[in-house]
């Protein structure tokens, strides 16, 4: 039996319309299938998870998702944008942020001054005016900062403000790469791994700040080896093995499915024994 076939769909939703449809989304490397045949929908303020073993393409379902990576075959649309045709750049512009697996601080900047770099497509100034400190340029900043203040004020960080990322500890850091990509007023924040690196309180509090998140508006597809973390955040929980889908749908369910324990444990999936 194929992975394919132990696919749990998700059923029809009458809520919003998707702010994201990722379909049939393929990557091929030689003789290696990464990504095979994806389909993904994100729904307005919910918590989207991809889950999956070491190795099952969920760090590529994002590079691809984003530009970083070159699809073979399939589709990508953001409010109905069609994604693949935009440069990676360009998507903080249209309300498309990600994070990635290891933090990405600027060591030398701020805790603020890194927070207030993941706002910088919401302004206007060229580096000429922000070189010469116009007139707009300065007040473009004034902006910035009070924004970065206002999402640490959000994340209980606002004492690390003037600390340098390369001083931070883990767990701020990891926060901090949230932080700096709300700056930009995301409508979809893409996290890879935020959790990696954290103890159990810190995963409890960044588990808490996405459902805040969440329920303020920003829809999150969210890559977490952290299955209880997982479960206790996400609306649907979308499974990947070898680069295929072996499970999409709510928490519970994905947890029960013989083949999401196949995946995971190695465990024989009943299923795919009597259908052989």
């Amino acid at each position: 039996m194929t992975a394919a076939t132990h696919v749990q769909p998700t059923p029809p939703a009458t809520g919003p319309e998707p702010i994201l449809q990722v379909t049939g989304l393929t990557r091929r490397f030689g003789g290696l299938t990464a990504v095979d045949h994806v389909d993904l929908t994100v729904r307005p303020d919910t918590v989207r998870a991809v889950i999956g073993p070491n190795g099952a393409g969920k760090t590529t379902l994002l590079d691809l998702i984003t530009g970083f990576t070159r699809p073979d075959e399939g589709s990508v649309t953001f409010l109905g944008q069609d994604v693949l045709a935009l440069a990676p750049h360009r998507l903080p512009g249209i309300g498309l942020m990600r994070t990635f697996q290891s933090a990405r601080l600027v060591p030398r900047l701020s805790a603020r001054e890194n927070v207030m770099l993941g706002a910088h497509h919401l302004t206007r100034s060229g580096f000429l005016a922000d070189g010469l400190r116009l007139p707009r340029s300065r007040r473009e900043q004034r902006a910035l900062a009070e924004r970065a203040d206002a999402v640490l004020d959000f994340l209980e960080l606002r004492r690390f403000a003037a600390t340098p990322g390369s001083d931070l500890p883990t767990g701020v850091q990891r926060l901090l790469e949230v932080g700096r990509a709300l700056a930009g007023a995301p409508k979809l924040l893409l996290l890879d791994e935020p959790a990696a690196g954290l103890d159990g309180t810190e995963t409890r509090e960044l588990a808490a700040v996405l459902r805040a998140v969440s329920r303020a508006g920003t829809a999150i597809v969210l890559i977490e080896h952290d299955v209880e973390m997982v479960m206790s955040i996400s609306d649907d929980v979308l499974v990947l093995d070898a680069g295929a889908v072996v499970a999409d749908g709510p928490p519970a369910a994905v947890r029960a499915d013989p083949a999401v324990l196949a995946a995971y444990l190695g465990q024989p999936d009943e299923r795919g024994q009597e259908d052989s």
